[in-house]
């Protein structure tokens, strides 16, 4: 877009809008999906502004087809984020406001955290596993009640 004043007098509602758009511009982590972003510094989260780190979950696998990739989750007051330990850039944000559904379920890899994302974000369906297994219901309690 490209937005022109034409009240050469009075430039606010042309800054305004300006203000308007460089803020959704600047906030899509805090409601998109985003996935192999650079949200991950030498195992560390880069927070948004206001974001708090609640959990540091580690032996989280992310499952695929035919294969897992062992990383770790974050889990902040803002979005679930899950990085690959050996590629920090194989990851994915998730905003709480783009899960449509979270459960536990049996995969082929044993009990499995799936989460769900809405059809206009993508319709993920996205498998953790979680090791220990046993501490698979305590991540889901924690995620459920964010």
């Amino acid at each position: 877009f490209i937005f022109t004043s034409l009240v050469k007098n009075s430039p606010r509602l042309f800054t305004t809008v300006q203000s308007v758009l460089r803020a959704y511009e600047t906030s899509k982590l805090y409601r998109d999906l985003k996935l192999r972003g650079s949200i991950v510094k030498e195992g560390e989260l880069i927070l948004l502004p206001q974001e708090q780190i609640i959990a540091k979950i580690g032996g989280v696998w992310n499952l695929s087809s035919e294969q897992g990739n062992l990383g770790s989750f974050f889990l902040t007051n803002v979005r679930v984020v899950w990085h690959a330990n050996l590629a920090t850039n194989f990851n994915v944000s998730l905003p709480y406001m783009q899960i449509r559904s979270l459960r536990v379920r049996e995969s082929k890899f044993g009990r499995a955290l799936v989460l769900e994302t809405y059809a206009k974000s993508g319709g993920y369906i996205l498998g953790f596993r979680v090791d220990p297994q046993d501490r698979i219901s305590d991540v889901y309690k924690e995620i459920h009640s964010l």
